[in-house]
């Protein structure tokens, strides 16, 4: 068996602590510091525009039964439809 020597497993496992460190410093930096403050805040408000979407789209779902029904019953005669058109003769 190829036994690796203790030195390169302890400095295996600094390599990694060290990267993470690294990672950690540069996030810290001013400039990344602001990057990273307009990313989240625009991934923020479009979780919060999907949010508001959607509870738009119940709402009015909610306030419109009959069209929804129909719009269902209409998907599924659609769906029959070609159903019954891809079937051999």
């Amino acid at each position: 068996m190829n036994r690796k020597s203790p030195t390169h497993a302890t400095l295996t496992g600094l390599i990694s602590a060290l990267a993470a460190m690294a990672v950690g410093k540069i996030l810290e930096l001013p400039s990344v510091r602001g990057g990273v403050r307009d990313l989240d805040s625009r991934v923020y408000k479009q979780q919060r525009d999907l949010s508001r979407s959607l509870k738009r789209g119940v709402k009015n779902a909610k306030s419109n039964i009959p069209w929804l029904a129909a719009g269902v019953v209409v998907i599924i005669v659609g769906v029959g439809l070609v159903a019954k058109a891809s079937r051999g003769k």
